[in-house]
């Protein structure tokens, strides 16, 4: 196992690549902190399944657009857990509206937790893994958004740009630690919530459906495809990657804006 004896937290991660996240780091070894807005039955069967893996597993509701909320999701980690040693930033929230219907509240809301959380969440983790010595891995997931633009996608393709940005700083001001701070592109993923019955629909797509077209290597990723980055990111075969963006889309952006 790539991860053995490593706690790792993932935020939004009760379902889609969240999930995906968290059960890759499970199978190798890491024991797992849950987070999202609510607890459900995703949530509960994120929990079960990652137990099935034979690693420990907690989960904690918190919001981290708020400060008060990722101080009670860390301290809930580490009192469970005991030390933190991998940070995944994946809470999401977007809605998409043109520039001139986009509200403050919608604003507030897309940065407060695509961006400014992901900030108040890095921060909290560096610390801890700058006070135990040994230092860590901190990977948030960005979006080809950040690279492109799409009609209606103002807040989210800010907030995704910042949080390539984000990293970089991150990487240099850590510099030393043995913190290692890097980001993932994701493009176009299927993470529709699937009952586990119709698993084996998740990716599919007809020939003739106009995203394939766009796609060099012809097909929509799954969230394994984000997981599987995410471990390699976290784990020593990455020890030389620091302050980097990679981009998971199956080639999208190399044919430029569709």
């Amino acid at each position: 196992m790539l991860l053995e004896g490593k706690k790792a937290l993932v935020t939004g991660s009760r379902r889609g690549i969240g999930r995906a996240i968290a059960l890759a780091l499970a199978r190798e070894g890491c024991d797992i902190g849950l987070n999202d807005i609510e607890q459900d039955a995703d949530a509960d069967r994120t929990q079960s399944l990652i137990a099935e893996a034979g690693r420990r597993v907690t989960f904690t509701v918190a919001d981290i657009s708020r400060s008060e909320e990722v101080a009670k999701l860390f301290d809930s980690f580490l009192e469970a857990h005991g030390r933190i040693d991998i940070l995944v930033n994946n809470a999401y929230s977007a809605r998409h509206e043109p520039f001139l219907e986009i509200s403050e509240d919608l604003w507030d809301r897309t940065i407060g937790v695509c961006l400014k959380g992901y900030f108040l969440c890095s921060q909290r983790a560096a610390r801890e893994m700058a006070r135990q010595g040994s230092g860590g891995s901190i990977v948030s997931i960005a979006s080809v958004h950040a690279s492109r633009v799409w009609p209606n996608d103002t807040a989210y393709g800010v907030a995704k740009a910042g949080v390539v940005r984000l990293t970089m700083s991150m990487a240099l001001d850590l510099a030393g630690t043995g913190i290692r701070c890097n980001a993932i592109s994701p493009g176009y993923i299927d993470s529709q919530s699937l009952p586990p019955e119709r698993e084996h629909e998740r990716g599919v797509r007809p020939p003739d459906d106009p995203s394939l077209a766009a796609i060099p290597s012809r097909r929509v990723g799954v969230p394994d495809d984000i997981a599987n980055l995410a471990v390699f990111l976290s784990s020593p075969l990455s020890e030389y990657i620091n302050g980097a963006c990679l981009v998971c889309d199956g080639g999208f952006l190399v044919g430029g804006t569709p």
